[in-house]
């Protein structure tokens, strides 16, 4: 520890932002050495991201409120540093990418820090060499950012910020925008960090994929607070699994511990009682779900049909050859490897990117021809990225832009308005309608971007990454609340969050290099564990359980379920 001090020092750090009426954080002491991870885990509005920024400086540089406490860099108090010099030392990486890519190509998004910090062009070019090797990226040099994947773009967020070769790297919720196997790529990274002699603050709510990462301490926050400040298995003791996901054996050992108290019967009804509801009989399974044959007569109506589609995104071929029906009545997720045309297969459906070869079909009629406002009827997509979806000044004109292009009936807006933001749980932000979007938390856009899609009326949802930015009980709660929304037939997920998937979906549409490789129920497709992992995808230790089970069961479980299910037969 050079001159005595931790690289990171805290001491009783709280900060209200200037408009709230509450602290986002209070009385927060620790401290971060060289060669150690620090994982801060905790529920949606509990303080990690007001921590983040009291860590990179942008408490108080950019954010103004009343601050009290203290935040040291190797001993340098963050308040007296400028942020040019505090990114010498600290690397950030958001948790929405596109807010941290500014460059038109890799090469030059990567070049964008060294060179504002006056390093050498000769010293550039070989750190440019070395982050891609270190980040197995060497296949996106050239490439035009904008043409990248939500995954890609996550991937060079990482890569610029090692540019800098940060002594504290912060990154937040890393793991929503990556697949699997690049997730554990990523934290094989951080840790090869640490163990360099560097330190690493890792923010995540899927904390079982992020132990990979083996973290040597765990933060856990609630309401701003410190919880538990600690080793990892005296965390997993006392984290909620409603909040962060946790692997599924602690679940279980933890509902049989449970089980064998007094109270019981009252923290299972609680239990039960905090649940997301069944969603209502709005989106139905088509028989194929239920692992059924369908006769020609029960098959529901093809709400989308792929016919030998191939697509283009800048000079690349994304999609190859689709064939592919999605129904009327299901939900379907899309799950694969980052970059293998998940996204571009739902925007070549909403007329937003133009087949090469091919025919997409929506609702048995082909989109030529047909306007992007019309297909808007029909699809409410929510980009992986909310920002994307938001220019507007106020959270009203945002949600009247597509009525008002449509030519709606004006009288009804007020109505409309009220209904999407309840549906959203966004009423009860004060003065929403008047407030900037982009002022919203990353979580509070996600939600504004599926106010606008539903201002359209839409039939089928598209959702691009659904529980990013959300707790594992809010990305939950979430998908059943969009699952109840009159009028919503269906629902199309893309995703890496693979427990996420197999618990709400109906099918399970596989993705590799363009082309479907999988369709069919999730117990049925997760059967085959070398195409799984040949998609980039992971076992989890739920689906591990679950496939234990699946012959007395038939149908996925959620952790909550499978365990209380485990513990009563056992009984």
């Amino acid at each position: 520890m050079p001159g005595g001090h931790p690289l990171l020092e805290i001491e009783g750090l709280g900060f209200r932002y200037r408009r709230a009426t509450e602290p986002a954080i209070q009385d927060l002491s620790l401290t971060v050495d060289r060669g150690e991870i620090l994982l801060v885990a905790g529920p949606s509005g509990c303080g990690k991201s007001t921590l983040i920024r009291a860590i990179n400086g942008l408490i108080p540089h950019a954010y103004p409120g009343d601050l009290s406490g203290t935040v040291r860099i190797e001993g340098r108090l963050t308040t007296e540093v400028r942020l040019r010099d505090l990114a010498r030392t600290v690397g950030t990486v958001l948790q929405d990418p596109a807010k941290q890519i500014i460059g038109a190509t890799v090469d030059a998004e990567l070049a964008f820090g060294p060179e504002n910090l006056g390093v050498a062009q000769p010293e550039i070019v070989g750190r440019i060499d070395e982050v891609f090797e270190q980040t197995a990226t060497v296949h996106l040099r050239g490439r035009e950012t904008s043409a990248l994947s939500g995954g890609e773009r996550q991937l060079v967020a990482v890569a610029g910020s090692l540019m800098l070769r940060p002594q504290l790297l912060v990154v937040d919720e890393p793991l929503a925008n990556l697949d699997p196997e690049t997730a554990a790529h990523l934290l094989s990274i951080l840790r090869e960090l640490a163990e360099a002699g560097n330190a690493v603050v890792l923010v995540e709510h899927r904390v079982e994929e992020a132990l990979d990462a083996r973290p040597d301490r765990v933060l856990y926050l609630e309401e701003g607070r410190t919880r538990y400040l600690g080793p990892v298995p005296g965390f997993l003791e006392i984290a909620d699994p409603e909040a962060v996901k946790l692997p599924f054996e602690v679940i279980l050992e933890r509902t049989r511990a449970g089980a064998e108290t007094p109270e019981t019967a009252d923290s299972r009804d609680a239990v039960a009682s905090s649940e997301p509801s069944e969603p209502s009989a709005t989106i139905e399974p088509t028989p194929a779900a239920a692992d059924a044959t369908p006769t020609a007569a029960a098959a529901p109506p093809a709400r989308l049909t792929y016919r030998g589609v191939s697509a283009m995104l800048g000079d690349r071929e994304i999609l190859h050859d689709i064939d592919a029906t999605l129904g009327a009545r299901e939900v379907v997720a899309v799950l694969g490897p980052n970059g293998a045309g998940k996204t571009t297969l739902f925007r070549t459906a909403m007329g937003l990117l133009p087949v090469t070869s091919g025919q997409v079909l929506v609702d048995g009629r082909p989109i030529v021809g047909r306007s992007v406002s019309e297909l808007a009827s029909v699809f409410g997509y929510v980009f992986q990225s909310p920002s994307q979806m938001l220019f507007a000044r106020t959270v009203r004109e945002e949600l009247l832009f597509g009525p008002r292009n449509l030519k709606q009936d004006a009288a009804g807006f007020d109505e409309l308005m009220a209904d999407v933001l309840a549906r959203t749980s966004l009423d009860s932000l004060e003065n929403i309608l008047d407030r900037p979007p982009l002022t919203l938390s990353f979580g509070q856009q996600k939600r504004l971007a599926l106010a606008i899609a539903l201002a359209l009326r839409p039939r089928t949802l598209i959702l691009d990454e659904p529980s990013s930015g959300q707790d594992h009980r809010t990305a939950n709660a979430f998908l059943a609340a969009v699952r109840a929304i009159e009028g919503i037939e269906s629902l199309y997920l893309i995703t890496h969050d693979v427990d996420l998937a197999l618990t709400h979906a109906d099918r399970i549409l596989l993705l590799r290099d363009g082309k479907v490789v999988a369709d069919g129920p999730p117990t049925t497709v997760i059967e085959d564990e070398d195409r799984w992992r040949s998609c980039n995808l992971r076992p989890t230790s739920l689906m591990r359980a679950n496939a234990q089970r699946r012959d007395r069961d038939g149908g996925f479980l959620d952790a909550a379920s499978l365990a209380r299910s485990i513990v009563a037969e056992q009984r």
